[in-house]
């Protein structure tokens, strides 16, 4: 899977590109670390098909506390290919290493719908 690092991510925002972020951590584990995006489980996300439809040519960016998430980013991943997404990538160095220790925990990761 394509990775891409905090610094990329930054430079999207700065530039306002389009960009999705989703943390497919369980739900359980938000609580432990909040570093922002939508927040959908990796067993979920064909659950939010339809209302994650509109962002299917999107860069969307899995993320989980570890580098390759224990197989959730590849899981997540494989579950936004199959209902479209075209450019998905996993957070290099997960979302501790590779997110809050870079840009601090106050600047949060990306989102562009409110998931319910």
């Amino acid at each position: 899977m394509r990775e891409i690092d905090w610094n990329e991510i930054v430079q999207m925002i700065q530039r306002d590109e389009p960009l999705l972020c989703i943390d497919v951590r369980e739900s359980f584990r938000h609580a432990t670390m909040d570093a922002g995006g939508e927040k959908i489980p990796f067993n979920r996300i064909t659950n939010h098909a339809i209302k994650l439809a509109p962002f299917k040519d999107v860069t969307t960016v899995v993320c989980c506390l570890r580098p390759k998430g224990s197989k959730r980013t590849e899981k997540a991943a494989a579950a936004l290919r199959k209902i479209g997404f075209t450019d998905v990538r996993e957070l290099k160095n997960g979302l501790y290493n590779g997110w809050i220790q870079k840009v601090g925990a106050k600047n949060k990761l990306p989102k562009l719908i409110p998931i319910k």
